[in-house]
């Protein structure tokens, strides 16, 4: 009891606005900081740990001359629920739409016919500016392993927007009224939908290991005659996948273009 006693039993957090003023500042001239201050009070006192503007650490109040503690630590906050992931997400939108779609009532055609344009123009721009003007920018301009780094995070956001921008055009044309004359748009979207979810969920994760692991032979600072084999392999094996991922891509391409010659085909102008 008397060690529970001497517990800390009530911790609150405040915000104090406080000023500092470097030495090197003319005098009145201060920066106003903003920290926090969480105080934990216990049977033997106060106890203050603020968060120090100078040093972006934790200071303890009752201790001078105690060191600033860094707080940047890294790492995941939490473990995201189920319903808290990507694919969930889309599933839910895209289940909403489809419940949706079919009903006037609920979404007009006027609207239904914004959603499917609205889709294409997003499928289409993002993959003519992605395929003929951000990659080939970046390989001239760009160290080659940096430029690697940066097409290794670009490439799974690409794929997972244009393979979104596709599901909501296919699925939007297969809703819609006329969907029974629209066999030959419905079976353009499918195949440019199969190429990106391969391109996506395949071809990239490989593509990007085998670079990855060429860029840790060529970074070591001593490289032997097998290092350098196996830099040759790699760079053979990644330049087959990189192939296949380019001609999936012109397929895609390919099938935009066409697609927006079917909708021009029922635009007045």
């Amino acid at each position: 009891k008397m060690m529970l006693a001497r517990q800390f039993h009530a911790v609150r957090a405040v915000h104090a606005r406080t000023r500092f003023c470097p030495a090197h500042l003319p005098s009145g001239t201060c920066r106003v900081y903003r920290r926090q201050a969480v105080v934990a009070q216990s049977a033997d006192g106060a106890r203050i740990l603020t968060t120090d503007p100078k040093t972006n650490g934790v200071v303890d109040g009752t201790q001078a001359g105690t060191q600033a503690v860094n707080e940047n630590f890294t790492g995941d906050m939490l473990q995201p629920s189920v319903v808290n992931t990507s694919w969930v997400r889309t599933l839910a939108v895209l289940a909403a739409f489809a419940a949706t779609a079919g009903s006037t009532a609920v979404m007009p055609a006027r609207l239904a016919a914004f959603v499917h344009v609205t889709a294409y123009a997003v499928w289409l721009g993002t993959n003519i500016w992605n395929t003929f003007f951000v990659g080939l920018t970046m390989f001239k301009h760009m160290p080659r392993q940096m430029f690697g780094r940066v097409q290794s995070q670009l490439f799974p956001k690409y794929f997972s927007l244009t393979s979104g921008a596709n599901i909501v055009l296919l699925g939007s044309l297969l809703l819609a009224p006329g969907a029974a004359t629209a066999t030959r748009a419905a079976v353009t979207l499918g195949v440019a939908l199969g190429a990106s979810l391969v391109n996506w969920l395949v071809i990239e994760p490989i593509a990007t290991r085998l670079m990855f692991q060429r860029y840790d032979i060529e970074n070591k600072a001593e490289k032997s005659e097998e290092d350098k084999a196996q830099v040759a392999a790699l760079y053979k094996q990644f330049g087959k996948w990189h192939g296949i991922s380019s001609l999936l891509n012109l397929v895609i391409t390919c099938a935009a273009i066409s697609h927006g010659w079917h909708l021009a085909g029922g635009l007045a102008l």
